[in-house]
């Protein structure tokens, strides 16, 4: 991966955010998300309007066409099916035949990374964990798993890596060594933290966990060459907080939030 400017200019164009949970429907989102300078989105493949199943090759096309005219780009497609349907009988069949679904949707929209949280290893889910990652590979589709990896040593995972601190943090792991180590196979990294309440915030925030510094070395000196995902997830004021967590990883320390 090539070195950002000093401007900060390479974390800026490969810069994204998912849009908060909120009412409002999606053209209204992504007109909120260029207005805050940000030109690549995360779309929530379970949100309706977006569900892969929804979307036939018409609609995928004016889907497409409607991020063009907002000056947008797609980062990549979150698909938070719960990591236990992936080892459930009754469940599993579904499961891989969403994660499927959105495999599909990525490759019509420029191969961006699809991100999942996949079951622990185990002799019940290496074939299923398997089998994605054949199906992500025959699209040509990174897809980014978010499970939070504390083995000491678990190898190397099947399928890309996903970073989302909050989450390390949460189980006393270190996100930063994580990229360190799984850099080459990461695909998405998240840009939120972890806050002294047990809650999510934004990068920057007073009573964030996360060393910003150090996450965003790690990233520019491994290989990483994936999105930096603004992950609203959680927050008691996203749309209020996303510019300043924006601000705060342009910075490239904390501060900018709180």
């Amino acid at each position: 991966m090539s070195a950002p400017n000093s401007d900060g200019s390479d974390a800026g164009e490969r810069l994204a955010a998912a849009f908060p949970a909120t009412p409002l429907s999606p053209r209204v989102a992504f007109a909120r998300l260029r207005d805050l300078e940000i030109r690549g989105v995360q779309l929530d493949a379970t949100r309706p309007g977006l569900r892969p199943r929804e979307l036939d090759r018409s609609a995928r096309r004016d889907l497409s066409a409607t991020l063009a005219r907002h000056g947008l780009t797609v980062a990549g497609l979150d698909l938070w099916i719960p990591p236990a349907h992936f080892a459930e009988p009754g469940r599993v069949d579904r499961a891989v035949a969403s994660v499927d679904a959105a495999l599909d949707l990525a490759a019509d929209l420029g191969r961006p990374p699809v991100s999942v949280v996949l079951p622990p290893a185990g002799d019940a889910t290496e074939s299923v964990t398997l089998t994605l990652a054949g199906m992500a590979e025959r699209r040509g589709v990174t897809l980014a798993d978010h499970a939070v990896r504390v083995d000491a040593d678990p190898g190397p995972p099947p399928a890309g890596v996903g970073i989302d601190p909050p989450a390390w943090l949460a189980q006393g792991a270190d996100p930063i060594a994580a990229v360190t180590r799984w850099g080459e196979k990461c695909g998405v990294a998240r840009l939120c933290d972890l806050l002294s309440t047990g809650g999510r915030g934004p990068l920057g925030h007073a009573d964030g966990q996360l060393d910003l510094l150090a996450y965003r070395v790690a990233l520019e000196t491994s290989s990483f060459a994936g999105p930096f995902v603004i992950d609203p997830r959680g927050w008691t004021n996203p749309w209020a907080d996303l510019p300043a967590c924006r601000r705060a990883w342009l910075a490239g320390a904390p501060g900018a939030a709180g």
